[in-house]
């Protein structure tokens, strides 16, 4: 534990140096400009716009060959270009950006898909095209960074980024990176840092905004204001494709004053996003993400967003914002996924766990076609086989402010099995012979969890004290028969378990 301390403290001190310089420099290079340029990327004249529009420019390939049927938007409205390349809107009056939705066989660079709309009319944009087809590749899905000083920006570095990077070195197929919002913690001037470590590693990352990303104003009866954001990551509200998914990102959280805020979608945003939608053929995946899950019916125009994906054979929706993991089925008003992501940040870097014990991490996802063909949650610092955690039933963990438990005895066996799903199936066997399934049980909180957040460091329950809907219980027939539990999801990969843990220390550190 000391040798922990010694080294943790070497490298805070380190990085806040390094980051207090890095955040508190100012240059023109902090406004987002997309590709920073303006060209004119073919030979050929622009075409004069049709009277009344004040938003064109021509897409073209790096051979100066026009493209057709490529998708640009200033976030309101979306149009495709001609057999010229050409594009042409009437731009409106709120718009910050005009951006165009990637094509599938175009390179992906996160940063040079749209430019910040100055007091020009005209807008070109250059596109890379794939040495080969996309059609398989890996998701990485990473929620709340959410960094509120350089200690926070060190551990992201040291811990959240040198993990993933291990990890896309040994994948074999083409890798982009969502990041689901919360990159800061109500810290502005962190955002420049955290937009040049997000793209330090080999895959594009495409993030969406969060409630905390937003800058807080010195009046408080006066809304959040995107700002900083959007000078480092562009626009709020856009999409693009890989192979055969349509990626669709969105701002949903709605702020009345710079401090109470819901989840909900503008109806600007439901226009927005029917008329992406028009040019994406109906059997694609779609990939909507989002900051805070819209699973509640309480959500502003959420049965408008979700019903304009009626057509869509396969649909998955992404978020973070809760600091737990929860793959939930929304069943009105169209049946479809929720995949709520564990934070990369735990519960907001107390320890290494989120607050229903499920590990600081990621999720990664393979995606072939249409579909996903495998999913796992990557724990930080641990194998991909890390997917169980055991208890004995009578454990019990705390400390001055609470003690938890599980109310069950000696002979119970809990198990947490953080990104489980309908579809997996959880077994268990007693000396070697299967016993059968266990039982689904959701703790309100889990016992460790909430033992270590609650009982140790005092939390506010209201955060640190949520359902674990993803554990399991199973008596025992011989009480000291040695245990095994088995759990295979439903892309057939199992998943076994035979340690118990007793202690809180692994949710305060990596062993």
């Amino acid at each position: 534990m000391k040798n922990f301390l010694s080294y943790s403290l070497g490298v805070v001190l380190f990085m806040a140096l390094f980051f207090c310089c890095l955040s508190c420099s100012s240059s023109d290079d902090d406004e987002t400009t997309g590709n920073g340029t303006n060209p004119t990327p073919s030979q050929q004249k622009v075409p004069t716009p049709d009277a009344g529009n004040d938003l064109y420019g021509i897409i073209c390939d790096n051979g100066g060959n026009p493209l057709k049927d490529v998708v640009v938007s200033d976030g309101y409205q979306c149009v495709a270009t001609d057999s010229r390349g050409f594009y042409q809107m009437k731009r409106n009056e709120k718009a910050e950006f005009v951006s165009y939705s990637i094509p599938a066989e175009y390179k992906a660079k996160s940063t040079q898909f749209y430019q910040k709309l100055t007091s020009a009319k005209e807008y070109d944009f250059k596109l890379d095209k794939l040495a080969d087809s996309e059609n398989h590749f890996y998701l990485v899905a990473m929620a709340d960074p959410q960094v509120t000083n350089n200690k926070e920006i060190s551990r992201f570095t040291e811990e959240t980024l040198h993990d993933l990077k291990a990890v896309l070195s040994t994948l074999q197929l083409p890798v982009y990176g969502i990041c689901l919002g919360d990159i800061v913690n109500n810290k502005p001037e962190h955002m420049r840092a955290m937009k040049t470590l997000l793209n330090s590693t080999t895959m594009p990352m495409f993030p969406c905004i969060g409630n905390h990303d937003k800058d807080p104003q010195t009046d408080k009866s006066v809304p959040r204001t995107t700002t900083t954001y959007t000078r480092q990551f562009g626009p709020l509200n856009y999409s693009f494709n890989r192979g055969k998914v349509h990626f669709i990102c969105l701002d949903n959280i709605i702020f009345s004053n710079s401090d109470e805020y819901v989840g909900g979608f503008s109806d600007e945003q439901v226009e927005w996003m029917r008329q992406d939608l028009q040019y994406v053929p109906k059997n694609n995946l779609v990939i909507v993400y989002y900051h805070i899950p819209i699973r509640n019916s309480n959500i502003q125009n959420r049965d408008a967003i979700l019903s304009l994906l009626k057509e869509f054979n396969h649909v998955k929706l992404m978020c973070g914002h809760t600091h737990y993991n929860q793959n939930f089925q929304i069943t009105t008003p169209i049946q479809v996924e929720e995949r709520i992501t564990g934070a990369a940040c735990g519960a907001w870097w107390h320890g290494v766990i989120c607050a229903d014990g499920t590990p600081n991490g990621y999720a990664i996802y393979e995606i072939n076609g249409n579909e996903f063909v495998d999913n796992y949650y990557k724990s930080t610092r641990f194998d991909r086989s890390f997917q169980i955690r055991l208890h004995h039933g009578d454990a019990t963990f705390g400390g001055d402010y609470g003690i938890f438990n599980y109310n069950l005895t000696s002979d119970y066996v809990v198990a947490n099995i953080w990104n489980y799903d309908s579809s997996w199936h959880v077994g268990i066997y007693e000396d070697d012979v299967y016993m059968g399934e266990m039982t689904y049980h959701a703790y309100k909180p889990d016992a460790w969890a909430g033992g270590y957040m609650l009982g140790i460091l005092n939390r506010n329950p209201e955060n640190y004290s949520p359902t674990s809907a993803h554990e399991f219980v199973y008596k025992l027939h011989n009480p000291h028969a040695k245990v095994r539990v088995v759990a295979t999801d439903g892309y057939g990969n199992t998943y076994t378990q035979t340690d118990f843990v007793s202690d809180i220390f692994s949710a305060v550190q990596y062993q």
